[in-house]
């Protein structure tokens, strides 16, 4: 990849923010084979790196690049601010109901550059660097190599032996402001294979206590481990769903995570149209993989790869469960339950439930009332608080 002015990346869109002049930077610095070769961009929440490489790729009309991205809203904003490219060819994205993992969306790809911003976890690091050692283990891509930037506040030690497990060389490159990238680069052969982490957790189904195996794909909130949100909601679902208040023939967990929350409804209802959706192509894999291990596995028990329900139709769901994110990244931002609301709301059937747990120093009893309809609170801890809304 030839050095870019970041400027030119900007095709009507956001131009490169420091953390990816940081790694347009490195990447230039990086030499391939002199023949023309494919870019591959991981989890582009902006577009800029996409762009980039598709300008450094003007002159060989033979190179792609291959734009992964595990969220579906990501991927969709992408598609609509790269049509032409996609028309073209020159530009490759996830298509389709479901998503693919990164090494099987890559496995055509000619590529010697992988250009990423770091993943917030270091499992969501460590998943990514096994399955770039998978692709290039596929043969001819024994020179490829990652270049992941991210701001130096948030940059760790553990992140270079991470990378190490699944590359022979890590170094760092020279920083751009306050952000710095990490290049790692001979993929090992004998890198482990990528794999959920494992975990488990007891609720209680109508009033009995259930084990359920948890697992937890790449960086998905909560690993493979029961949140004490959600077992605060599930716990005070349980009694209602026991004392008759709540029954539902389409049940919704709306963004699914490790499929705790899947699980449990289709444990506690089992002649119920139950669905786990999320927007994260890793919470999508965790959930049906929880699903499997723990038994609940069965007809009428779907997961989708969604951005909030936007496949599910107005009025088609008795009762939803949101245990929302409220952190982009590691900023607090109480508005990103907002959309979510909505979108419940709007495939809630009048006189279906919404069960909703959130930080208990956030106030959200007002935003309930207004999008939904009457609240109450059904639990309370010094952390969280779980309230009910009906359509």
């Amino acid at each position: 990849m030839s050095s870019t002015d970041p400027r030119s990346a900007d095709e009507a869109g956001t131009a490169p923010d420091q953390t990816e002049r940081v790694i347009l930077q490195a990447a230039g610095e990086e030499t391939g084979t002199g023949r023309p070769r494919d870019l591959i961009v991981v989890a582009d929440s902006t577009g800029a790196l996409t762009a980039a490489a598709l300008d450094s790729l003007a002159e060989q009309p033979e190179a792609r690049v291959w734009s992964w991205n595990a969220s579906r809203a990501g991927t969709s904003a992408l598609a609509k601010r790269f049509a032409d490219p996609v028309a073209a060819g020159r530009l490759v994205l996830v298509a389709g109901a479901d998503p693919l993992p990164l090494e099987e969306f890559a496995a055509e790809a000619d590529a010697h550059l992988v250009l990423a911003r770091l993943p917030t976890s270091l499992a969501g690091l460590e998943d990514l660097a096994r399955r770039l050692a998978r692709l290039a283990g596929q043969g001819g891509r024994e020179d490829l190599t990652l270049v992941a930037g991210g701001r130096v506040k948030h940059m760790t030690r553990s992140q270079n032996e991470v990378l190490a497990g699944s590359f022979t060389e890590v170094r760092a490159s020279r920083g751009v402001g306050k952000s710095r990238a990490l290049i790692a680069s001979g993929p090992r052969p004998d890198a482990p294979a990528p794999a959920p982490a494992t975990g488990a957790a007891t609720v209680s189904v109508h009033g009995q206590q259930l084990d359920l195996a948890l697992r937890g794909s790449g960086g998905v909130f909560g690993g493979a481990r029961a949140d004490a949100g959600s077992l605060l909601l599930l716990d005070a679902l349980d009694r209602a769903l026991v004392g008759g208040e709540v029954a539902a023939e389409h049940a919704v967990d709306l963004g699914s995570g490790n499929g705790l929350l899947t699980a449990h409804l289709a444990a506690a209802l089992p002649e119920a149209q139950v669905l786990g959706s999320d927007d994260d192509a890793e919470a999508v894999a965790s959930t049906r993989a929880t699903l499997e291990a723990s038994g609940l596995s069965r007809e009428g028990v779907r997961v989708s790869w969604d951005q909030s329900l936007s496949q599910e139709a107005d009025g088609s769901a008795d009762l939803v469960l949101l245990n929302p994110p409220f952190h982009d990244g590691t900023v607090v931002d109480a508005t990103l339950v907002h959309g979510l609301l909505d979108a419940a709301a709007r495939v809630l059937r009048p006189g279906g439930q919404l069960w909703f747990v959130h930080n208990s120093h956030l106030r959200y009893r007002h935003e309930l009332e207004a999008r939904v309809g009457a609240v109450s609170q059904r639990g309370r801890d010094r952390r969280f608080t779980v309230l009910s809304a009906v359509r």
